[in-house]
């Protein structure tokens, strides 16, 4: 396990939901910023759910799933079904937050399995639910991967489960910095973590503009604290990923 904390992830990530606006909110680690972001200062904004909902506030529970409406059933909002969120709404949103298995420099995510052999891989992943639509039409997609293996960011994924358009502008969030991807391929932003070192390294072999990278604003007390309750929050619904991330930061202390 990487030294670079969740929880400092898990706030930068929030920081993307606290810019303001509509935001696509895809599960897994998107969940989480969102309700870290909500109890933070920041613009107003409004999270969708592929299953129609939108919220403008922090469920009372963390939700297991984008179904799980009693977990939010305290601010939320119908807007229809997936099918209007997630191929007539994508690019009316301001950004689409999504989770990302594997993801390569081009902003595509295999989230489906690991091998070549469809019938017989190595690894099976989740798969890909929503994302292949609402990523197709984003005008600005957010992608989190919370993984501590660098190699999970890639030249090119072997399988494609979700692609960005054409236009849309991709931003990857990891434990250790930000990067751009597409054609203008740089790094935006590294956070002055454990880690930080290879990350650059890794990113630079892949062929990244490594001249333009500022350091990141610094992750305060107040936002580790409103992060750790949301993953002690989560922990206690089965998050595994929540739990393991406070198991490893007791560690790392």
């Amino acid at each position: 396990m990487s030294d670079a904390t969740a929880i400092d992830f898990l706030v930068r990530a929030a920081r993307e939901f606290r810019r303001g606006g509509w935001v696509f909110t895809g599960f897994h680690w998107p969940v989480l910023a969102g309700q870290v972001a909500h109890a933070l200062d920041g613009s107003p904004f409004s999270q969708v759910f592929e299953a129609g909902v939108a919220t403008w506030a922090a469920g009372d529970e963390v939700p297991t799933s984008t179904t799980d409406y009693a977990a939010y059933a305290n601010a939320y909002s119908w807007l229809g079904d997936s099918a209007a969120v997630l191929l007539a709404g994508g690019r009316h949103f301001d950004r689409v937050v999504l989770d990302a298995s594997n993801v390569d420099i081009h902003g595509r995510v295999n989230s489906s399995f690991i091998g070549e052999s469809r019938d017989n891989p190595k690894v099976r992943l989740p798969g890909g639910g929503g994302a292949p639509d609402i990523a197709a039409s984003a005008r600005e997609l957010v992608l989190l991967t919370g993984a501590t293996d660098l190699k999970r960011f890639q030249r090119a994924v072997e399988h494609v489960t979700a692609a960005p358009g054409p236009d849309t502008l991709v931003r990857l969030h990891t434990r250790w910095g930000i990067v751009r991807l597409g054609e203008d391929l740089h790094v935006e932003e590294v956070a002055e973590t454990p880690g930080a070192a290879a990350f650059l390294a890794h990113v630079e072999s892949l062929g990244a503009d490594m001249s333009r990278f500022t350091q990141r604003q610094a992750v305060t007390d107040e936002e580790r604290q409103v992060a750790r309750a949301v993953l002690e929050s989560a922990a206690r619904r089965g998050y595994q990923v929540a739990a393991r991330a406070l198991e490893n930061e007791g560690a790392e202390k």
